[in-house]
């Protein structure tokens, strides 16, 4: 599973990053592991996951969002890298006036 989050999340980056109508021939080198805090793989279980790229905080830097399919949490990762070497040191729910947001499935 964290193969499939590791190839949706370069998709995503190649989606966000190239001009508009760019045609492109994707070519895949192996896959990597995304790691956040003292050397943890990005790794959310065996249910369905949705990766998002932004720049979700407005500093310029894109961080990661990964929205978990079955139980609708979404867990926020920051960056305090840059764009081209991200570093991900602490993951935490997305939260909204102090609770956890859990979006339905279905």
């Amino acid at each position: 599973m964290k193969h499939v989050l590791c190839v949706l999340t370069i998709l995503l980056l190649l989606a966000l990053t190239l001009p508009a109508g760019a045609a492109i021939t994707p070519t895949f080198g192996p896959a990597q592991s995304i790691y956040w805090g003292s050397g943890q793989v990005i790794n959310v279980g065996n249910n369905g996951v949705v990766p998002n790229v932004g720049d979700w905080d407005m500093d310029g830097i894109k961080d990661l969002m990964v929205g978990i399919y079955q139980s609708g949490n979404i867990y926020y990762y920051h960056n305090t890298g840059t764009n081209a070497n991200p570093v991900f040191p602490a993951r935490e729910f997305l939260t909204a006036g102090g609770s956890v947001i859990s979006v339905t499935y279905g």
